[in-house]
């Protein structure tokens, strides 16, 4: 190590790589006794910058609060809290969100928080539940459009369809190139549109379907994949969840425009499948709740959300 300063401590290359650092994170951390933030190289291309922190407390189950709502930026959301404070992410700029991990992994109350989070911007929020009302209980039915059969689904995604070809009308008569532009021209406060699937593969999973279920769910596949496509710059966004380690049920057209991943706590297969490499499995504990690994690295600690949030509401 050449300098110290205060939680950035720089250490001489070696001939190592940068990668080579990020690579043996799990083991700096171990032998400095801290959490590493982040792996910066040098200016003069000579140094390593540790960005490091003190282990305690730092992911602690934090409540969820009404306080914390972005209220006027519709666009950002927050994930929850990471090691340099708040994780927030940018849907004007990565619009779709995909997020893993095994059951009792607290994805389904980050899809809870975050979709709370757009009704409160006042964003038009649909969910797609196939799971009884598991996770999305009566007292949503308040604030959001919940759909419990395939069939309306399909309805659904072919009305959100036609609202994609209709914005896109509106916006060349303003010449906008997306939903921000369009609102400051127009002059017309258009509602952000967010569907979501709690169990996306579980849905999609053609296994043992007869012809006709296989033509409604293809139907289905076929709308998410547009939207997934086109939706971003006409407000239309998605945030798909699963826990199904399946390659082959999630279609590419929809999971390579998900550019937002997120995995929990999964085993090597679901976190290569959402994030790229087992990284999930290898920094998220077997017996965390709501901790989360985004595909560039970022761990954080979603904030803990349930139903008394909006029941007191």
């Amino acid at each position: 190590r050449s300098v110290s300063r205060g939680l950035g401590d720089v250490y001489k290359r070696q001939g190592f790589p940068v990668s080579a650092w990020v690579d043996k994170q799990l083991e700096l951390e171990s032998a400095l006794n801290m959490l590493i933030a982040r792996v910066k190289e040098g200016n003069d291309r000579r140094t390593v910058s540790l960005c490091c922190i003190p282990p305690e407390h730092v992911f602690d189950t934090i409540e969820w609060h009404e306080r914390y709502i972005l209220r006027n930026e519709d666009n950002k959301l927050i994930l929850g809290r990471g090691l340099m404070g708040d994780v927030i992410i940018d849907i004007d700029k990565t619009s779709h969100i995909l997020i893993g991990g095994n059951t009792g992994s607290g994805k389904s109350v980050l899809v809870q928080c975050l979709l709370w989070q757009a009704i409160h911007q006042a964003d038009v929020v649909y969910v797609a539940d196939f799971k009884g009302g598991v996770d999305f209980s009566y007292v949503w039915q308040e604030f959001a459009y919940i759909i419990t059969e395939e069939k309306k689904l399909l309805v659904l995604l072919n009305h959100l369809a036609d609202i994609l070809e209709e914005r896109k009308r509106l916006f060349k008569e303003v010449d906008a190139a997306n939903i921000t532009e369009y609102r400051e021209k127009s002059g017309d406060y258009m509602q952000r549109i967010v569907f979501a699937c709690d169990e996306v593969a579980e849905l999609l999973d053609k296994t043992g379907a007869d012809k006709s279920r296989k033509e409604l769910l293809a139907q289905i596949e076929a709308r998410l994949a547009l939207i997934a496509r086109q939706g971003r710059a006409f407000g239309i966004h998605l945030i798909l969840a699963t826990q199904r380690p399946d390659a082959n049920i999630l279609p590419g057209q929809i999971k390579n425009n998900m550019n937002i991943r997120i995995c929990g706590r999964a085993d090597t297969t679901l976190s290569t499948i959402i994030i790229g490499d087992g990284r999930a499995a290898e920094q998220i504990p077997h017996d965390a709740q709501g901790r989360f690994i985004m595909e560039d690295g970022t761990v954080f600690q979603a904030y803990y959300f349930s139903d008394d949030t909006i029941s007191k509401w």
